[in-house]
């Protein structure tokens, strides 16, 4: 039977994140499967859930599956669907893939994951394939001929040694069939600490402009950057602030004790506005706290909204214009009941409606005419996996 993973705010990114301290990238490229859905991405294939999990919920239609910890995914002009995969950290049972740091605290180098993390895709027709396990990670977003992905990983925050491709922003070009690492992040954190808080890279979401600029959630570093994907060239956009200056609430007794120090807000997802402007969804700890912030173009001050939906894991706009957002679980304690769900927001960010229930989701997009495809089952590990799924809810966000 599926397992879902009980773990704590630390270590949750890092398992969507592929794992703590070995999120690796392997040298295998264009690896590809034969798996091909019964229908393209926008028709209704009769297709199970698979792997033994629960009934997918209605209105559901699965376009992909088999995949190893999806994370975020991207529409490209097409209609092909392009989708980050974690894949599976290593540091399993074997002498051969402990990664402990020694005693005196000195980073040792971590154990290669067991599924490299990779760049799936599902073409028009239905054809599922895997473009590359070069590179892989949790953000994902495509212009023009390249895929653009975003790695994280946990190992500096575990205390062990960094991968070479870990905290990184890479590229694959569609035409050549070729990655390449654009960006490292992670050392700008270690040697900066720009929050002032842990020191602890772990990249997430990331965003596109219209012009090409690169926007990246650090969520273990509490920063947003913006990468020139042609030169490499990065800065440091925002310092996102912690739950405690927002809130202005002191923390219990309770919650020092399960974590000490201000509450950490967690960036996850970038959205860039039209106007220029940079919304920014936080997981927030599941501490009570505004779950959205947007920063002016220059990133030097912010919004808080009202909205309260934590664990929001990926965000993005709709063709009808709103911002729609995706909650893990609504119950990081009690993971199982309830999960989570997608939400649409208002025009002034400060109410939710719930538009899609019942599983536990994670990335989210829409095609041109409003179809919702929301990959699933990032945190659920079993004997039947891969488990991973996109599913397809149409008319969630049909243009006016």
């Amino acid at each position: 039977m599926p397992e879902i993973r009980r773990v704590d705010r630390r270590t949750l990114l890092a398992i969507a994140a592929g794992g703590s301290a070995s999120l690796a990238l392997g040298g295998i490229a264009f690896a590809r499967q034969d798996a091909s859905p019964a229908a393209s991405p926008e028709a209704s294939p009769a297709a199970p859930a698979g792997g033994g999990l629960p009934p997918l919920p209605q209105g559901a239609t699965p376009v992909a599956q088999g995949l190893w910890n999806p994370g975020d995914l991207a529409l490209g002009p097409d209609g092909t669907i392009y989708i980050a995969e974690t894949g599976v950290a290593g540091g399993g049972t074997g002498p051969e893939a402990q990664a402990t740091p020694l005693p005196n605290g000195t980073p040792v180098a971590a154990a290669p994951p067991l599924v490299p993390p990779q760049i799936s895709a599902v073409a028009p027709d239905g054809t599922q394939m895997v473009l590359t396990t070069e590179i892989g990670g949790v953000g994902i977003g495509v212009r023009e001929n390249e895929v653009y992905v975003s790695t994280g990983g946990g190992s500096v925050g575990s205390g062990f040694a960094p991968l070479p491709q870990e905290n990184t922003v890479s590229a694959f070009d569609l035409t050549s069939q070729t990655s390449r690492v654009i960006a490292s992040l992670g050392p700008y954190e270690v040697e900066h600490n720009p929050d002032g808080l842990d020191v602890n890279p772990n990249l997430y979401g990331l965003a596109i402009t219209k012009d090409g600029v690169l926007y990246v959630a650090d969520a273990g570093g509490n920063t947003i950057y913006t990468v020139d994907p042609a030169t490499g060239e990065f800065s440091l956009f925002a310092v996102v602030p912690n739950l405690t200056e927002l809130t202005g609430a002191t923390p219990t007794a309770e919650e020092q004790a399960m974590q000490p120090g201000p509450r950490q807000p967690v960036p996850t997802s970038v959205v860039v506005n039209d106007d220029g402007t940079v919304t920014v969804a936080l997981l927030g700890e599941s501490w009570d706290g505004p779950s959205l912030l947007t920063f002016t173009a220059d990133g030097s001050s912010y919004t808080a909204h009202d909205v309260r939906i934590p664990m929001i894991v990926s965000a993005t706009r709709g063709p009808d214009g709103f911002l729609y957002v995706c909650q893990l679980t609504a119950d990081l304690a009690n993971p199982q009941t309830p999960p989570g769900g997608v939400f649409r927001l208002d025009a002034d960010l400060a109410t939710a409606e719930q538009v899609a229930e019942g599983f536990f989701p994670h990335g989210i997009a829409f095609s041109s005419v409003g179809n919702l495809f929301v990959t699933l089952n990032s945190i659920i590990s079993g004997p039947d996996a891969p488990l991973g799924m996109v599913v397809r809810f149409d008319g969630i966000a049909t243009p006016a």
